[in-house]
């Protein structure tokens, strides 16, 4: 608590100072500004009215931005869930497919091999076992950017070529003996996409 001398002695350093602004004003005036329409905005703002719509305005703005990135996260982790499943999908048809290859003596056991391009005999996503491995790939392009996509892409022409090579082979009997310049070329192409697919 202050003392009586205290308070005088505040009151009376108050009224110097009052006094030494009235000279400086009576000297200096200020210049009279003009309520131009910058200043009524500014006023408007300023006031409770104004106030209220702008805080208003903010919140309702960033709640939308927080929703919009919570939204986006979800996206991204979803395409990332969905990639993984995808990738391991295509990893696993082609280790089956590289596998029944190198035991495939007649063009029938090739062919069963060769039909995991199409169908997956042990699928570890039920869902994407009647996928085929080109529209396993076309997802992956539309999920990925960049250099990803251009690798997906890439693995995608070799696909259609394996496809291409697939339907050739249905033409000959199943009991006719599997060339081996054959074999090599399905070999040669199933290592291409694989050494795509695993440097994306």
């Amino acid at each position: 608590m202050l003392s009586d001398d205290e308070l005088r002695k505040i009151a009376a350093e108050e009224h110097y100072r009052s006094t030494i602004r009235q000279r400086i004003e009576t000297v200096n005036p200020r210049p009279e500004q003009k309520a131009g329409f910058g200043r009524k905005i500014f006023e408007f703002f300023n006031s409770s009215l104004g106030t209220w719509l702008l805080s208003s305005v903010l919140l309702s703005g960033g709640a939308a931005m927080i929703q919009r990135f919570e939204h986006d996260h979800e996206i991204r982790q979803k395409n990332r869930e969905q990639l993984a499943v995808y990738r391991m999908e295509i990893e696993s048809r082609f280790d089956n497919m590289e596998f029944l290859l190198r035991r495939a003596k007649s063009v029938g056991e090739a062919k069963k091999a060769l039909s995991e391009i199409f169908r997956s005999s042990m699928a570890l996503t039920p869902e994407l076992q009647n996928r085929s491995m080109g529209s396993l790939y076309m997802n992956i392009y539309s999920i990925v950017s960049g250099s990803a996509q251009e690798k997906a892409k890439e693995a995608l022409d070799i696909v259609r070529q394996l496809e291409i090579s697939e339907e050739m082979l249905q033409s000959k009997p199943d009991e006719h003996v599997l060339s081996d310049a054959d074999k090599d070329q399905f070999k040669k192409l199933i290592q291409t996409v694989k050494a795509i697919h695993f440097s994306a």
